[in-house]
């Protein structure tokens, strides 16, 4: 990695840590916030439409991207798509109806959804000399660096001063974000795998191996335990209260940044295998949110902070090393939309399976689970020695 690499790989860093302090800071109390505004308790369900709407646009910035076929418009989504992830939530301070500030949450999510493919294809470009699996890690690492600075900020904000003022503190490291990501851009103008590319959209280069992969990591979607869930259920079942909730959160971060690095060291040593993790950790996960046990319950927050380690770091890593270089935003595009599917259609079975019994909704996620373990036998029995 040359040193002017090293420099935009930082920069990459810092955008997503500066980045995760304004949206998770402002998605923190979104709830509340809403609750303040007199909503009613839809508002905060629509909110969780965001998600879908993000993943789902990954597709359609990928495709463009790729269609496009110019670094500037790969640079170009990042820059908008960053634009609109902090520059959005500060104007909540001044949101006098909860349906704008419902509207203005899910605005941002359309922002995650257009930069998110083209700045996983510069990621992966510039990672490539030290190994992509530690530079997601990494990468990773300072995500929820600032994912953990964001919310505490926030809440130090709101006990001292008021929403408004939290809201608008979002503001300087939403600035920052910009000031970084047209410094990475002036830096790394050219993106290599777009410039050799044909400037059409093709799925030729997802081959067998690309959907025996995303069809593996589908099914572990399908019965992953969305945070929302897993913490109504903890207080709808009186297993802890709201404070410690948000402790449970607070944790679950810190684990997700604590082992990105390890996972993806462990993924540029053994590959694919290291996906093996993640419907091991998912199904357990479902297991003790089930047995109602506090005690079990802060053991269910770390097997998640570990699961959405390996989905933020090794999950996209692989992609790099399964596509052509050519293809790679389309790639994640498709891949987002539908592990974001996925996830949206398996929330809601999951959410109605815990509502009539726990024992039918582990079912439910052992048989999603195992699938996804076998597809990734499969997989790993077909990649050459080099992949594998």
């Amino acid at each position: 990695m040359g040193k002017r690499t090293l420099v935009v790989f930082i920069l990459l860093g810092l955008i997503s840590l500066t980045a995760d302090m304004v949206y998770e800071g402002a998605r923190s109390a979104s709830g509340a916030y809403l609750e303040y505004l007199g909503a009613p308790p839809v508002s905060s369900a629509i909110i969780g439409v965001g998600e879908f709407i993000g993943y789902a646009l990954r597709f359609i910035s990928g495709v463009l991207a790729s269609y496009l076929g110019s670094s500037a418009a790969f640079w170009g989504f990042v820059a908008l798509g960053y634009a609109m992830n902090v520059m959005v939530l500060p104007f909540l301070a001044f949101a006098g109806f909860w349906w704008v500030a419902t509207s203005l949450y899910l605005l941002e999510r359309v922002g995650k959804g257009l930069r998110a493919p083209p700045r996983d294809v510069i990621l992966a470009e510039v990672t490539e000399g030290v190994g992509r699996g530690k530079g997601f890690g990494l990468h990773e690492v300072m995500d929820q660096a600032g994912a953990l600075a964001g919310p505490l900020l926030f809440a130090y904000m709101l006990i001292h001063y008021n929403y408004s003022r939290a809201f608008l503190t979002l503001l300087v490291p939403g600035i920052l974000v910009i000031i970084f990501v047209f410094t990475a851009w002036s830096l790394y103008p050219k993106i290599k795998s777009v410039e050799v590319s044909m400037r059409k959209v093709s799925f030729r280069g997802m081959d067998k191996k690309f959907w025996l992969y995303a069809s593996s990591m589908t099914l572990q979607s399908l019965g992953f335990v969305h945070w929302a869930i897993a913490s109504y259920f903890l207080k709808y079942w009186g297993i802890l209260g709201d404070a410690e909730i948000a402790v449970l959160y607070a944790i679950a971060m810190g684990i997700d940044a604590l082992v990105a690095f390890p996972i993806g060291y462990l993924y540029d040593v053994i590959r694919f295998k290291s996906l093996y993790i993640a419907p091991i950790t998912t199904l357990i996960i479902t297991l003790l949110l089930t047995t109602r046990i506090a005690t079990l319950a802060y053991m269910m927050a770390i097997l998640w902070g570990i699961t959405m380690s390996v989905s933020e770091t090794i999950m996209r890593a692989s992609i790099a090393d399964i596509v052509d270089r050519d293809r790679l935003a389309v790639s994640y595009g498709l891949f987002g939309m539908l592990y974001g599917v996925s996830w949206s259609i398996g929330g809601f079975i999951i959410a109605f399976l815990l509502q009539i019994s726990a024992a039918i909704a582990v079912s439910y996620t052992t048989i999603t689970q195992v699938l996804s373990f076998l597809i990734l036998l499969i997989l790993n029995r077909q990649l050459s020695p080099s992949c594998a």
